[in-house]
């Protein structure tokens, strides 16, 4: 973690152009020189950062703002969520060729988004693309009913118009545009549920059962 904490900070005072060298990062760490140059190099050729030295302000800077370091200071959520993100984008870019200024665009985004997360990117197809050129999430959940624990549950009126039909494993998917749409509509279901994927929707779910826990309990 020391590594990181360095790099953090490396990159925190290359933000707010502070122009950070060799000598600040020995004195604030109390390191080698040689383990400061390690750092530097660390964080322009593992991470990708574009890292360039300023002779007149005598420390590095970054020739493209727009690099952010990489997914080591994410959970798993974030990245998943990022990943999400990126898997929307790359499909934009793909399909909107009559508009190359936004296909560019796009294109950059998911590429950004696609290197936070540290994962690939869903791979989209046009047909995915179905309202307002937003591409929609897809939600794996496991229906329980304690009436019915041990049969096929029938999807209830609320979650009809987010069904999509069963996976491989048997699970239900849906798909929706707005979690806080979805969420609402899977809470009035009346089932219990797991949701298998993906783990930000999860973490959301939880969320939203905690808050009405505690305005409950006040």
């Amino acid at each position: 973690m020391a590594l990181l904490h360095r790099i953090q900070w490396i990159d925190e005072r290359i933000r707010a152009s502070r122009f950070p060298n060799i000598n600040q990062i020995v004195e604030q760490f109390e390191i080698s020189r040689r383990q400061a140059l390690r750092d530097i190099e660390y964080l322009r050729d593992s991470l990708g950062a574009p890292l360039d030295y300023c002779a007149k302000s005598k420390g590095y800077y970054y020739t493209d703002r727009s690099f952010a370091v990489p997914s080591q200071f994410m959970t798993d959520n974030q990245k998943e969520l990022l990943s999400a993100l990126a898997s929307h984008y790359e499909a934009l870019s793909l399909n909107d060729r009559c508009q190359p200024f936004a296909s560019d665009t796009f294109g950059k985004l998911a590429a950004l988004l696609t290197r936070l997360s540290g994962q690939s990117a869903v791979e989209l197809h046009k047909n995915d693309i179905l309202r307002d050129g937003v591409v929609p999430f897809h939600a794996i959940l496991q229906m329980e009913s304690a009436r019915l624990p041990r049969r096929a549950v029938p999807v209830p009126a609320s979650l009809q118009p987010f069904y999509r039909g069963k996976n491989e494993q048997q699970y239900d998917i849906f798909e929706f545009y707005d979690s806080y749409e979805f969420i609402p509509a899977l809470l009035a279901s009346g089932l219990s549920c797991k949701v298998i994927h993906p783990k930000w929707l999860k973490h959301k779910l939880l969320q939203h059962l905690e808050q009405m826990r505690e305005i409950n309990l006040g």
